[in-house]
């Protein structure tokens, strides 16, 4: 099955967080990178919804993980931005 930019779903779907730094498994861009968001979009084509509530859980995660490890470094409007604010596009 192909995204529709001529890279297939499965090449996409590894590009995976690894935490608890949130950088991608194969690109190492901060997560989720762009191949990661084209995976996304193209999975949870039918349900906007669904897909920022599940990058809500992830951002919680993410944040968590970042406050254990360097807690001055949250800006929760740069996270919002990252997880959930290219959804609404």
């Amino acid at each position: 099955m192909s995204s529709g930019y001529g890279v297939s779903l499965a090449e996409l779907r590894r590009h995976v967080a690894a935490r608890p730094t949130w950088r991608c498994r194969v690109c190492a861009a901060l997560w989720p990178c762009q191949p990661a968001k084209l995976c996304l979009r193209a999975e949870y084509a039918r349900d906007r919804v669904g897909l920022a509530i599940y990058l809500c859980v992830l951002m919680h995660d993410a944040i968590a993980d970042r406050l254990r490890t360097h807690p001055e470094e949250v800006d929760p409007a740069d996270y919002f931005a990252r997880f959930i604010g290219w959804t609404r596009h």
